[in-house]
């Protein structure tokens, strides 16, 4: 018979801790080993996401983000940039959320003197030419045309503007068309300056790599970084009243209907319990939301629940797409789940959501970009990493009753929201199914 791993013990699989040291000019350096690759992936993180704007900047960190890739000091043109990554085989990208900014590059390991370069090079001494802002305004505004065709993501949007109401998390991270068209070039160079700074980022790596030589170099790199004055990010408390509903009324073949509640933050003690309690919802083919919903009723052919949690907040939500015809029903449905879960979940079923979450914790961190990713966040956001084993000590400790208190504090029918896309002329009826029993 093989041997079973008892409750606590440490998961199997390679410790993924990374080196860390903290450079003269402030700069934390990250280096986790995986000598079994054959890759590195290197990821710059910095401060600096939709929770750092003004409302006259909505959107200039992505502004930011899509200016450093058109030159930089050494690469003075966008295509420079991407050869010298794509050449060797890699591939090179970036992304803004609502409370950073993150730029990676993973190559064959041979090439990680490479990758440090590039990524460094274009977000520490981008060039920010005039013209080339201009062109990447109008390529954000088409970007931003494009989510009127995605009616998941518009309600997506109208749930964040329900719950985040007139805060930076209750817009678009891209901004508005009107923000995105007047943000001044002078701002956003500015904004670039004051965010990017040693003290306001760090390097994450993963991969075939000596944590001492990545420091050396990093150091060498960044000597003649500018120091700039980065701002904390912006207050974005839930909204305590307001409107329970918006409704997008579109000519879609399906209604798109996303019903949000508030949830812990990201650092919230309860937040690997709430983890759990979502997943049992609606996380995967076995959640209660799916076999309801899509197996039982065969209401949706798309249904499940996700959290959002910020560093003051949070929320959780669930998620469907149905004929129109039948969105009445579908909610009450999706609605009837919500009330359930606040009876308790037996033993054997939070054991099935732990397995499941730490297996998905472990599959998704045997890739190169997922361990640097896995580092970096919780470094930037909260100035410590938990471990695998920390995180799978978390969900173990996790107990029914715990469940069950969370469910019935967060899950209640005066905290519901109700965001509506499709072809509806009145969100009434959809407003009046929005109840718990």
């Amino acid at each position: 018979m093989p041997a079973q791993l008892r409750q606590g013990e440490p998961l199997a699989g390679a410790d993924l801790t990374p080196d860390r040291r903290v450079l003269d000019n402030g700069l934390r350096v990250l280096s986790t080993p995986m000598p079994h690759t054959r890759s590195v992936t290197v990821s710059f993180y910095v401060g600096a996401g939709a929770r750092h704007e003004r409302d006259e900047l909505a959107g200039v960190s992505h502004l930011v983000e899509h200016c450093v890739f058109k030159g930089s000091a050494a690469r003075p043109q966008a295509v420079d940039i991407s050869i010298a990554i794509e050449g060797v085989g890699g591939m090179i990208n970036a992304a803004t959320d609502r409370e950073y900014t993150v730029y990676f590059a993973k190559v064959p390991a041979p090439q990680l003197d490479t990758a440090l370069d590039v990524i460094l090079d274009l977000a520490c001494r981008p060039i920010f030419d005039a013209d080339e802002l201009e062109k990447e305004r109008q390529v954000i505004l088409e970007e931003l045309a494009a989510v009127e065709d995605s009616p998941a993501q518009l309600a997506g949007l109208a749930m964040d503007a329900l719950l985040w109401t007139d805060t930076p998390v209750g817009r678009d991270i891209a901004g508005t068309p009107q923000s995105v068209a007047e943000i001044p070039y002078e701002d956003t160079v500015d904004y670039w300056r004051n965010q990017y700074a040693p003290s306001n980022a760090l390097l994450s790596l993963a991969g075939a790599l000596d944590p001492a030589v990545v420091a050396a170099r990093a150091a060498e790199l960044t000597a003649d970084w500018n120091f700039g004055r980065p701002q904390p990010w912006l207050p974005a408390p839930l909204a305590a009243h307001g409107a329970r509903t918006a409704l997008r009324n579109k000519e879609t073949e399906q209604t798109h209907l996303v019903v949000g509640l508030p949830s812990v933050s990201s650092t919230h003690p309860d937040r690997y319990a709430m983890s759990l309690l979502i997943g049992i919802l609606g996380d995967g083919m076995s959640s209660r939301l799916f076999l309801r919903v899509r197996e039982e009723l065969g209401l949706a052919y798309d249904v499940h629940a996700y959290g959002s949690g910020l560093q003051d907040s949070g929320a959780m939500h669930v998620y469907l797409a149905v004929d129109p015809e039948r969105a009445v029903e579908a909610l009450q449905a999706a609605l009837g789940e919500l009330s359930r879960i606040r009876e308790g979940v037996e033993a054997d079923e939070l054991e099935r959501a732990r397995r499941y979450s730490e297996g998905r914790m472990l599959l998704g961190l045997e890739d190169t970009r997922a361990v640097s990713s896995w580092n970096g966040g919780q470094e930037l956001l909260r100035g410590e990493i938990h471990t695998v084993d920390e995180v799978a000590a978390a969900y173990s400790a996790v107990t029914s009753d715990d469940l069950a208190r969370l469910a019935n504090e967060y899950i209640r029918e005066d905290l519901l929201r109700l965001s509506v896309v499709g072809p509806h002329d009145d969100v009434e009826p959809l407003e009046a199914a929005l109840r718990l029993t």
